[in-house]
């Protein structure tokens, strides 16, 4: 689990570039060569990760189901988002710092088999 973590934080960081390029550039990338694929990837990663549910929130202090959807859905959002100019700077920023944050305190305080 660690690992996929570890991929999500990195991805983050291609997210969080591929955003401000995109803003920069005000170019767009294409939906079925660029962002399809993309949000593809991140979504297999996401069936991975989805089957440490129950453990995570289990074993991480204030994350329940509930939050746990939300990180999914914002990782979700963030794989596409980051593609488009139209995204809002703001809103995407605060998804990437949610996110961020939620992925760094399952990996601190978590204590898993893995």
């Amino acid at each position: 689990m660690y690992e996929l973590i570890n991929q999500f934080l990195e991805e983050l960081e291609y997210m969080e570039q591929r955003f401000d390029s995109v803003k920069r550039e005000q170019e767009e990338d294409s939906f079925y060569s660029v962002v399809l694929p993309y949000a593809e990837r991140i979504d297999a990663c996401i069936a991975d990760f989805k089957k440490y549910q129950d453990e995570i929130t289990q074993n991480v202090n204030y994350f329940n189901d509930y939050k746990f959807s939300l990180l999914i859905s914002n990782l979700q959002d963030l794989s596409v988002e980051c593609h488009f100019a139209r995204t809002s700077r703001k809103l995407f920023n605060e998804k990437l710092k949610a996110v961020r944050y939620d992925l760094n305190q399952i990996k601190r305080n978590g204590e898993f088999n893995d």
